[in-house]
Order: C-alpha cells, then structure tokens, then sequence
C-alpha cells in the first residue's frame, strides 16, 4: 500500500521572484510600524500612568499633612481649653482655702 494518496503529484518550490520580493519588504515594513506605534504607545502610557501616581502621591501627602496641621491646631486648642480650666478650679481652690483660713481667724475663742 502506498502511503501517498496522490502519487503522481509532486510540488515543485516556486523560485524567489521581485514580486515575492516586494511581499516580504512590505511585510517587513508594516511590521516595523507596527512595531514602532506599540513601543511608542507602551512608552506614553507608563509615562501617563507614572505621572498620575506621582501626582496622586503629591495630593495625598499634601492632604495628609493639611489634615495633621489641622488636628494639631484643634488638639493645641484643646489643651490650652483644659489648661484655663485647670488653672481656674485651681484659683477657685485657692481663694475657698483662703477664705476658710481667714474665717477661721475671725471665729471667735470661745468656739472650735
């Protein structure tokens, strides 16, 4: 049995001709578009993707820090609040021990 199904046909290599030619220089020069225009997007697109993170590191930071200003001005605010408060129960304990002190001298002998 044969193995070839077609015996009788054999191919013959077509020889290189300037139209062959033409085809594979064509080829060769969409290809090199191609090529170019991928490389160019890839380039502007990373270049567009690094300035967009950059630019949202900057705003986050700058956020972050408006935000600790803030709250440090507000906890400062806080606690100058709680010292006015301390200094003025501490006034109020002074003058009623003062005024204990000096009631206590004008009691008279007799009572204790």
């Amino acid at each position: 049995m044969n193995a070839n199904a077609f015996p009788q046909v054999t191919f013959t290599p077509v020889p290189p001709t300037p139209f062959f030619d033409a085809w594979a220089g064509i080829a060769n020069v969409y290809r090199d578009a191609m090529q170019s225009s991928a490389q160019q997007w890839i380039t502007s697109s990373a270049g567009i993707i690094q300035e967009h993170t950059l630019r949202a590191f900057i705003n986050a930071s700058q956020a972050c820090a408006d935000a600790l200003a803030r709250n440090a001005m507000s906890q400062q605010q806080k606690s100058m609040e709680r010292l006015v408060d301390a200094n003025q129960k501490a006034v109020g304990l002074i003058g009623q021990a003062m005024t204990q002190a000096w009631m206590g001298t004008m009691r008279p002998a007799g009572r204790a």
